[in-house]
């Protein structure tokens, strides 16, 4: 099957808000492994994931007409709604911890490569804006927005106080907003 572009992702997604059944078979085929991917990573295991993926892609056909391309790509809107059903989902105490090694972060590097496979310009500069920031800034946009760890799980992990976590999101967060703008 063909990768969609962004732009016919955000008319299929608009064809989905008028109630059109073939584009939204055609969006789940097309993004629903990328999403059930975000679901798997947060909640680290496959029976909840799978339910948060169906309660995202129903949220999805329900709220499609909420979608405005002014403020972004479909994929990205697509994603945020995933992530807010997961971490709804999540337990209120994780069952294990996050490890991120060189090899992990290398794994999301590349898996984040791949969604951005919906603009293949984006990948390659994806790569290059996260590799310019500082590591610890790195690890913990990585471990917030592809692990799903909130800032109290952040700040444990890496053993500094909750502000510190939310001050390096923000600038990691508008680095990235630069580098991939330039």
């Amino acid at each position: 099957m063909r990768q969609i572009s962004e732009d016919d992702l955000g008319q299929v997604l608009r064809s989905v808000a008028k109630g059109d059944r073939a584009a939204f078979r055609r969006l789940y085929e097309q993004v629903g492994p990328t999403l059930f991917g975000i679901c798997s990573r947060i909640l680290r295991d496959r029976n909840a994931a799978e339910d948060a993926f169906q309660e995202a892609m129903l949220r999805i056909w329900q709220k499609s007409y909420l979608y405005d391309p002014a403020k972004g790509g479909a994929m990205s809107w697509m994603v945020t709604v995933v992530r807010r059903v997961a971490l709804d989902r999540l337990p209120a105490q994780r069952t294990g911890p996050v490890l991120l090694t060189d090899e992990s972060v290398a794994a999301v590097l590349e898996a984040l490569s791949n969604q951005a496979s919906h603009d293949p310009a984006l990948a390659p500069d994806l790569r290059k804006c996260l590799g310019l920031l500082e590591q610890n800034h790195r690890q913990a946009v990585l471990l917030a927005y592809y692990y799903g760890l909130s800032y109290e799980e952040l700040a444990a992990h890496s053993a500094v106080p909750v502000g510190t976590i939310r001050t390096w999101i923000h600038r990691a967060v508008e680095k990235l907003q630069l580098c991939l703008s330039q």
